[in-house]
């Protein structure tokens, strides 16, 4: 890793070929939305043209598809650059969150599942309208809807961050940007749109991640020199069964908190109902969640491997310490610029694959 200035600059920045991969993310998205737009306004019946088309695609979706729709529903720019940055800085514990991962989509897959698809509603807050009333139902939706105006501005502001890191461009102009092209995809196409460009936006997200992954590892000697230096650094440690809640970090506390946490989303969230019910029969529905579960499941893993990768490769030399970045969230596209950035592209898939992430 250099200590020079200028030649971290140009480490930092993209080059035309990233722009042009990462500006091929949002194009595409828009285009997938007007593809499904055009082709339910011109190609369809009137009688085609409803509300159970628009938002659920009339229950006739694949359930691969489906699967990773669920994992960008999940997935966020903030997963991708935030557990890095948490193992980095805490150590390993976190990655027994895969077990409450598990442990929820068992309990949403028998649980909850089976009342929404038996009852066959178009969202949770429509069976709140059914157990009890439409001021229940109307209190629900309202929170809901508070929930993801709070939410969603971080999940744009994360990824606004690493872009503007390695490119200068304003926070506010890139994530006003991708907010409108996310608008316009959704509202001209509707779950399909959604659908669609999520599979495809998760895939380039994964393979992102991955070519990060390998290209760190064998840049700096392989898996045994990370946990080698991971080790000695006091930051690979499991089986923490500390009771204190004192704690950062415990066995208890990530599985009891995170399988609380992924239960809440995963099972009356709408984002993640609408998509268990755009799906023919129940059995597709439970492989969609099987396969959504297996996914997440991977993706974490990954992003927990990242983050020892990334404190190996900067062992000794903090880049927060020595005030080469901001915020701890801007570790890793730093760590990719400075591994991968003479890669032309690679740089800009990666970003692109950030912010597939907080399109959801």
């Amino acid at each position: 890793m250099t200590s020079d200035g200028t030649s971290t600059k140009y480490l930092y920045h993209f080059e035309i070929v990233d722009y042009v991969v990462f500006a091929s993310m949002l194009v595409l998205s828009a285009l997938t939305g007007l593809y499904f737009g055009c082709r339910s306004k011109y190609c369809k019946s009137k009688e085609d043209q409803t509300l159970s088309e628009y938002l659920t695609g009339n229950r006739n979706l694949k359930p691969f598809p489906v699967a990773l729709s669920l994992i960008a529903s999940y997935v966020s720019g903030v997963t991708i650059l935030g557990t890095p940055s948490e193992v980095y800085n805490f150590g390993t514990q976190y990655w027994f969150i895969v077990i409450a991962i598990w442990i929820s989509g068992l309990v949403v897959s028998v649980v909850y599942l089976p009342v929404f698809l038996k009852l066959q509603v178009s969202s949770s807050y429509e069976y709140l309208e059914l157990r009890f009333n439409r001021v229940v139902r109307t209190i629900a939706s309202v929170f809901f809807v508070l929930d993801e105006v709070m939410f969603l501005p971080i999940v744009i502001y994360v990824p606004s961050l690493a872009f503007n890191q390695v490119t200068g461009i304003d926070i506010h102009l890139i994530g006003t940007i991708v907010a409108v092209v996310c608008v316009f995809y959704t509202f001209l196409g509707g779950l399909k749109a959604v659908v669609w460009t999520d599979s495809w936006q998760v895939i380039a997200m994964f393979i992102s991640v991955i070519v990060v992954v390998i290209l760190g590892t064998v840049s700096i000697g392989g898996p045994s020199v990370i946990i080698h230096l991971t080790s000695k650094g006091g930051r690979f440690q499991f089986f923490n069964f500390s009771p204190s809640l004192y704690e950062r970090y415990s066995v208890f506390s990530v599985v009891i908190g995170g399988f609380t946490y992924w239960t809440c989303f995963n099972s009356v969230n709408q984002t993640m109902v609408q998509r268990y019910l755009s799906l023919p029969t129940p059995r597709q529905s439970k492989m969609a969640l099987l396969l959504f579960t297996i996914g997440v499941s991977v993706f974490v893993w990954v992003c927990c491997y990242t983050g020892i990768l990334v404190y190996a490769s900067y062992y000794g030399c903090d880049p927060s310490a020595m005030g080469r970045i901001k915020a701890d969230d801007q570790i890793l596209p730093l760590f990719v610029m400075e591994t991968v950035g003479h890669l032309r592209g690679v740089p800009g898939l990666f970003i692109a694959g950030v912010f597939g992430a907080a399109l959801r």
